[in-house]
């Protein structure tokens, strides 16, 4: 019985709101026009990190519900981004342990594959509704995210010790 609420003590449920809260702010930060395609994908990112941290706590439904905060806060087709966020919880869930083991670059060039899937589930759900898109600069925030993967990972685990 003790170790069990040992285990939910364990989980920094204060960093995972914050972070929650922080991703949402950024998500919806104003920037320039010209800017908007270098906006790193900052949910997929906070998504990725904790499933690789906690991958038994944190898992699709947090994706899920931060999915679809941010299809409401950017006014996107409902579930776009609960659906690319699920299935990025998911694909970060069975590569887990292996993302573990990589050193930054090498979690840095599998976040950029990632993040990219998960942009193209949005391009794909946009397309279905009558959007569309001829070039691959819809890349470039799974790009920047990757570029930011270090630091991003470096901040968040200086702040669950």
């Amino acid at each position: 019985m003790m170790r069990g609420m040992e285990n939910q003590q364990d989980m920094p449920w204060g960093i995972v709101a914050l972070s929650v809260v922080i991703v949402l702010t950024a998500t919806v930060f104003p920037m320039p026009s010209w800017a908007g395609w270098l906006r790193p994908e900052f949910a997929a990112i906070t998504v990725i990190y904790w499933v690789i941290s906690a991958p038994f706590r944190i898992g699709m439904v947090f994706a899920w519900c931060l999915g679809l905060a941010v299809d409401i806060l950017e006014g996107a087709v409902l579930c776009q981004n609960a659906l690319g966020l699920t299935v990025l919880a998911y694909l970060s869930f069975l590569l887990h342990q292996r993302l573990r083991m990589f050193g930054l670059f090498e979690q840095a060039s599998s976040i950029f594959v990632l993040v990219g899937i998960y942009q193209l589930i949005g391009y794909w759900v946009q397309g279905l509704t009558g959007g569309t898109y001829h070039s691959l600069a819809f890349l470039v925030p799974a790009l920047i995210s990757a570029i930011l993967w270090p630091v991003f990972k470096l901040s968040f685990d200086r702040l669950r010790l």
